[in-house]
């Protein structure tokens, strides 16, 4: 956990929150932060501006779902509780359902696709480093995390990997952040939309906006 983050700093940004560009997926990425700091009023007023953008309640959804592989399922939970309750919509009908042979199988091929996809020429690298060390979690990375979760339709793969740089610059996870920042222009993002995403999570990151600035000053340097 990231104790130099800074709650009321956070709730200023987002008061002032007014972008000029590609403002669906910046709102999404300080809907994200708000799901790390895992404060009810930040979250609340993060959906409040997401839905002044057009943002769509399962738009949002995508985001909370994936919050789990970076942050943990208590905050997840905590978000999900509080997505329902400020953006209500008509649930489905709930069934629960064994997962199928062609459903884990399909997850296992995009997984694979998409993480190759971020990674590109380090995806060899990754997988020797994560199997050497915990064969298992490899193996979970590809099906449960890029596969199940990060490979689902609903939300772009530019707008996650945006999503997971909020993550990781509020809990200053500097390596991932670099990996995910990386990945980020992988996919397709700009080098300015990343800069606009740190720039305005911000100091409210604490430590995690300087290592994001750390970064990208290394970037310009390159």
């Amino acid at each position: 956990m990231n104790l130099t983050a800074d709650r009321e700093s956070f709730l200023a940004r987002l008061d002032s929150f007014r972008p000029q560009g590609q403002a669906g997926e910046r709102a999404l990425a300080m809907y994200s932060a708000a799901i790390a700091l895992a404060d009810d009023l930040a979250m609340t007023r993060a959906v409040e501006v997401g839905r002044r953008l057009s943002l769509t309640a399962n738009v949002l959804y995508e985001v909370v779902l994936q919050s789990y592989l970076f942050l943990g399922f208590p905050r997840m939970l905590t978000a999900a509780e509080n997505l329902s309750r400020t953006f209500p919509v008509e649930s489905n009908e709930f069934e629960l359902k064994a997962i199928s042979p062609a459903e884990s199988r399909q997850w296992f091929d995009r997984g694979l696709e998409l993480c190759r996809k971020v990674y590109a020429d380090k995806y060899e690298v990754l997988m020797n480093r994560v199997a050497a060390m915990a064969p298992d979690v490899f193996r979970w990375m590809i099906i449960e995390g890029y596969g199940k979760v990060l490979s689902r339709p609903s939300l772009d793969i530019i707008s996650r990997e945006l999503s997971i740089i909020a993550f990781l610059m509020m809990e200053n996870r500097v390596k991932q952040l670099h990996s995910h920042m990386t990945g980020a222009l992988n996919v397709g993002a700009s080098r300015e939309l990343i800069h606009s995403v740190v720039d305005d999570i911000g100091s409210a990151a604490g430590d995690g906006y300087d290592s994001a600035r750390d970064i990208l000053e290394q970037w310009g340097r390159d």
